[in-house]
């Protein structure tokens, strides 16, 4: 009987033993300076949920600082500081006790970063074939969190005209702008206005609320996205709105960014003590979309007293219905370029060498619903960038022609051909008088080299020169002159840079040209720092 009665305990034991619940698996943490998201693979016989604790000590509180429900399998830690080292660890428990834990350690970065796990995520929800191709991606939101991130987004909508206008200004320093109102629902963000919501008017003339997200910050003049070097930006949206909203506006669009107006201003203009460094002709900005229209405006002419006279164009696409339905807009905007695309269609292209208004500093990007009374909705699934990469020090995009099997960024009458580099990749080759050139972006007043390789028994001519914002004009900065041999041949050229206002980008110009008669061939063209 005593038996018996030792086999029934050691089974009840053992029994009990095997209903604890396994420790959670993949414990995974992303750190932004608002909050910390935390996920982690169900662990079987979890029925209670799972404790949560954390702490920037690297000691586990005594007490579960969460307990979540099963079968959630995220958490978003809110009470954080940013720039800082936290431990997080999770416990999966049930009736029978609780696991062992698992942990995890992440820091409340500030400055946002790629995810290798979402852009593998991103097969799945392809861009629009108008991403050039070569570029990668460079910057993005999904929208797929319950939180706003706001290491890419700040909340505090302000903008040139508003600084003009001498409106919210008090409230901008004080940091008591009027806040956004949105739904984060996993999947997208909802950016609306209505009766109740926002909850202040921004806008006391027209009675007009707006909900906006931007990534740039006027008061703190902090620059969350510094595209500076242009590419391509698409956002996928669906837009409505309900009775007749006063001032009804829906926008995916560029500013100037502050902290002053020196980029609204035009050169040679000072207004209350701010000069103007903004050549005529250059964008002060850019509207991809707004109204329900979806008119595309590039914004630029001011006259010397500082006072808007007229956009510099405007054009509306027709056959598409934006209303209520999911739209993919995109603009591509480069050195001498700005081109307009919706659902991967090319709408419209900016692209005259004689009369550039592409920028060449970082933008305030903006996505908002502006309206008073009735609703207005902008619903929008996904914000890109797209950049074609730099590589090694590099500054040159596409240096050995390896991005797929386009030319662009360069131009020209060469061609490519494979195997034909120096490492049996692509190379360029120019047939007598055939040349290539590209525009780009690189730092004012820095030494720079320009390295390439070239293989063949005839005169290579060309330059680096320096481009004049707006009318284009080139002025050389150095000569390029060579030949190869029946081999590759290393050819070396050193320049500086010409200058352009503060850190702003200058826009240069690298061309080659065969002066032969025979053939050339061109591979691993590099621009490095010096």
């Amino acid at each position: 009987m005593k038996q018996i009665l030792t086999v029934i305990f050691l089974f009840l034991t053992i029994g009990s033993y095997a209903q604890l619940p396994m420790a959670p698996s993949q414990l995974e943490a992303l750190g932004t300076r608002s909050w910390i998201r935390v996920d982690w693979d169900p662990a079987p016989n979890h029925e209670g949920g799972y404790k949560l604790y954390w702490s920037d000590t690297g000691k586990k509180p005594n007490e579960a600082n969460a307990i979540v429900e099963s079968p959630q399998n995220r958490y978003y830690i809110t009470d954080v500081t940013a720039d800082r080292k936290y431990k997080v660890w999770v416990e999966a428990c049930n009736g029978s006790g609780t696991s062992t834990s698992v942990s995890v350690e992440v820091i409340t970065e500030k400055s946002w970063r790629l995810s290798p796990k979402e852009i593998e995520e991103l097969k799945n929800t392809p861009s629009s074939t108008a991403v050039p191709t070569g570029m990668e991606l460079f910057w993005h939101d999904e929208f797929n969190d319950l939180l706003l991130n706001r290491n890419k987004w700040s909340t505090n909508y302000y903008s040139s005209i508003d600084q003009l206008r001498g409106d919210f200004e008090e409230d901008m320093r004080n940091d008591n702008l009027a806040q956004p109102a949105y739904i984060l629902n996993g999947k997208t963000i909802n950016l609306y206005t209505s009766d109740s919501l926002p909850v202040r008017v921004y806008d006391q003339k027209n009675n007009k609320k707006i909900s906006s997200i931007q990534t740039y910050d006027w008061r703190t003049n902090e620059c969350l996205l510094d595209n500076s070097r242009g590419g391509y930006f698409e956002v996928k949206v669906k837009r409505k709105n309900t009775g007749k909203p006063r001032g009804l506006n829906t926008a995916f669009w560029f500013d100037a960014p502050g902290p002053d107006l020196r980029n609204y201003f035009q050169e040679g203009t000072e207004v209350n003590g701010v000069k103007g460094v903004r050549p005529k002709g250059q964008v002060f900005e850019i509207d991809v979309f707004e109204y329900i229209s979806a008119q595309f405006v590039l914004h630029g002419h001011v006259d010397q007293n500082g006072r808007f006279l007229r956009n510099l164009n405007t054009h509306i696409a027709e056959g598409y219905d934006h209303f209520d339905n999911w739209v993919i807009h995109g603009i591509l905007w480069s050195p001498t370029t700005i081109k307009h695309y919706i659902n991967g269609d090319l709408i419209k292209e900016y692209s005259d060498k004689e009369n550039m208004h592409s920028p060449n500093h970082f933008m305030n990007v903006f996505l908002g619903s502006y309206g008073g009374g009735g609703t207005v909705n902008m619903e929008v699934d996904y914000i890109r960038m797209y950049q074609w990469p730099l590589k090694d020090g590099n500054e040159l995009p596409n240096p050995g022609f390896d991005d797929g099997d386009a030319l662009m960024p360069w131009e020209g009458t060469g061609h490519i051909v494979a195997e034909a580099g120096t490492k049996k990749t692509n190379a360029i080759v120019l047939e007598p008088g055939q040349y290539i050139e590209q525009y780009v972006y690189l730092d004012n007043d820095q030494d720079y080299r320009l390295t390439y390789e070239s293989k063949g028994k005839t005169d290579i001519v060309g330059s680096v020169d320096n481009v004049t914002l707006v009318n284009g004009s080139l002025s050389s900065v150095v000569a390029i002159e060579g030949r190869g041999g029946n081999k590759f041949r290393r050819n070396r050229v050193d320049f500086r840079s010409g200058k352009e206002y503060d850190n702003y980008k200058k826009k240069m110009r690298v061309w080659f040209k065969n002066n032969g008669k025979t053939n050339v061939v061109l591979d691993d063209i590099q621009i490095v720092k010096r």
